[in-house]
């Protein structure tokens, strides 16, 4: 019975601890009343996208020459120059990407030009007891005199763009894509014309202003005339030399392929079509041809490299 009675008791002690230290159990299980510590939370490093890339590229230019001086219009042709530039890019997803480059070219076209009728002869005097006596004063003419044009010309291209590209699909590496572009050419011109008489080699100096009455040309059988080409009777200029520099606006079109290396790396072949802007000729002192404006172009074909990023 004393057992009984003992158990009895035990049981309701227990039972009584039970709800006096039940709620602070609770309590300690609950986040927001426990006693631990919270761990502040971590600041993570903000993704900007894994699509960054950075490129170069070299290539060869072919350029249409600029005309120099308004007499050479139609001489200089075309010419040849190595390229080369850097960019920064975006490659937003598989399709689209843009960026940002800066190429620059050194076209140093010129050469001899078709040669020209140049008079340095002796000026005929008319004076008595000369040969010439009783003839007209005058420059002789001699359609034999002729000069040799040496044209120089330093065309130095910067050019700033912006472009954006579609990239069609990828076949076992192989990316083909088109592209185009808006910017501006920063042109640095430095040219010279020089005469070079053909007889002597010397650089032609004419002064067809020496004194005379009448002025006038004097042909070989001692009449006067003037050819049709004849220079005006006055001292000449014909050597000139001249520099410039502009800003023009530029654009570019772009087609070609990409191959990936490696997941990171990129080889990239393309042909380029660039108007760097116009440039405008200097007038001729000796004809008097006006200035001439002609687009400076090139085509190009360009190999080079794209870094991506991680």
């Amino acid at each position: 019975m004393a057992s009984q009675v003992f158990r009895a008791r035990t049981t309701a002690l227990t039972a009584l601890l039970g709800v006096i230290f039940a709620p602070a159990a609770m309590a300690a299980d609950m986040p927001f009343l426990s006693s631990e510590p919270i761990a502040p939370p971590v600041n993570q490093p903000v993704e900007l996208g894994t699509g960054w890339y950075l490129r170069g590229d070299v290539g060869y230019s072919n350029m249409a020459v600029p005309v120099v001086i308004a007499d050479f219009a139609n001489n200089l042709g075309r010419t040849g120059a190595v390229s080369g530039g850097l960019g920064v890019g975006y490659q937003y997803n598989n399709w689209i990407r843009t960026d940002f480059t800066i190429d620059r070219a050194v076209f140093q076209p010129g050469g001899a030009q078709a040669s020209r009728w140049c008079p340095y002869g002796t000026v005929l005097d008319g004076a008595a007891g000369t040969a010439q006596a009783g003839q007209p004063i005058g420059y002789l003419y001699d359609p034999n005199e002729t000069c040799t044009p040496i044209v120089k010309t330093d065309l130095n291209r910067t050019t700033l763009l912006a472009n954006a590209y579609v990239d069609i699909g990828n076949w076992w590496g192989i990316t083909p894509y088109v592209g185009a572009g808006l910017g501006f050419s920063y042109l640095q011109m430095s040219n010279s014309v020089n005469y070079y008489e053909n007889a002597n080699g010397q650089l032609w100096q004419p002064n067809l202003g020496q004194g005379g009455v009448p002025l006038g040309w004097i042909t070989a059988n001692g009449g006067q005339g003037f050819p049709p080409w004849a220079y005006p009777w006055t001292q000449l200029l014909p050597n000139q030399s001249a520099q410039k520099k502009s800003w023009k606006f530029a654009w570019n079109f772009m087609a070609g392929f990409s191959y990936d290396i490696s997941q990171n790396l990129k080889i990239d072949l393309h042909y380029r079509f660039l108007d760097a802007g116009s440039y405008t000729s200097f007038p001729s002192t000796i004809t008097g041809s006006g200035a001439i404006t002609k687009d400076l172009y090139t085509q190009e074909v360009r190999l080079g490299f794209r870094l991506l990023s991680d």
